[in-house]
Formats: structure tokens, C-alpha cells, sequence
């Protein structure tokens, strides 16, 4: 993997989550935290883009690791999760295939138009399912150590 080029993207990524948490007001104290945040989600798709071909696959462990890294920043920061998820997972946006949809119904082609469409919907459904993996895991970790200390 050529480092030296993706890691102006990786920068770039982690620019446009904190970008999207001052557009939206998130609290600065915050802001650190959702760079790391969207560099780690892009670091994890160009990781998962080198070894996994499904792109099904490659959003789903990428939203999987932006989700665990998500709670690990609520838990130290004692806030909500969803902020850390939301923000850094900006990078993970299908954008272009989405664009790429939206020009080819503008030109009326499509059979482009669908298959397009079909890998924006795969895309922001393997994010959501990595999120929702993590997010079920991490629950029942705390569920099973809440548990622990009510048996004590």
C-alpha cells in the first residue's frame, strides 16, 4: 500500500468529520476526538478496500470500527456515542456513487442509473449494519458487566 499517497486523504477525511461537527455545533471540546474519528474511518476503508472485494464488506467493518471507536470516545468523554459515529463516519459517505446515480438518471441511462443506485444502498446498508453489530455487541458487554457488579 502506497502510504504516501492516501495519507492526504486520511487528513482530508479527518477534516471534513471535524468540518461536519462545527457546521452542526458540536462541542469543541469534542472536536479533537472526531478528527481521530475520521481518520480511523477512512484509515479502516482504505485497509478493508485493500483486502476485501465486496464493497458490501469493506462498509461494514469500516462502520463496524468507526462505531467501537465511537463508543470508546463516549465512554472517555462521557457523552453520547452518536456524536462520535455521526461526525466520524463522514468520510464513509458513498458520495460519488451516489453523484454517479443522480448524473446518469440526468441522462437517462438507466441501467447505470440502477446499478449506481444499487452500490450506494449496499454501501450506507453495510455502514449501518457494522454500527448496529458493534452497537449490540457493546450493549451486551455492558449489560454482562452491570450484571457482574450487581452479583458482587
Amino acid at each position: 500500500m502506497d502510504w504516501v499517497n492516501e495519507l492526504p486523504r486520511l487528513i482530508l477525511g479527518a477534516f471534513g468529520s471535524v468540518g461536519f461537527g462545527i457546521i452542526y455545533n458540536i462541542n469543541k471540546k469534542y472536536l479533537p476526538a472526531i478528527w481521530l474519528g475520521g481518520f480511523i474511518a477512512w484509515l479502516a476503508y482504505v485497509v478493508s478496500l485493500r483486502v476485501m472485494t465486496s464493497m458490501f464488506m469493506q462498509a461494514l467493518v469500516s462502520g463496524f470500527i468507526v462505531a467501537v471507536y465511537a463508543e470508546i470516545m463516549a465512554r472517555a468523554y462521557k457523552a453520547p456515542s452518536t456524536i462520535f459515529f455521526v461526525a466520524s463516519a463522514i468520510p464513509l459517505v458513498p458520495g460519488k456513487p451516489l453523484y454517479e446515480c443522480m448524473n446518469a438518471i440526468a441522462e437517462k441511462n438507466m441501467s447505470f442509473a440502477l446499478s449506481k443506485g444499487i452500490e450506494t444502498v449496499l454501501f450506507a446498508i453495510g455502514i449501518a449494519g457494522g454500527m448496529g453489530i458493534a452497537w449490540c455487541i457493546c450493549d451486551s458487554l455492558r449489560k454482562i458487566r452491570r450484571a457482574g457488579r450487581e452479583k458482587n
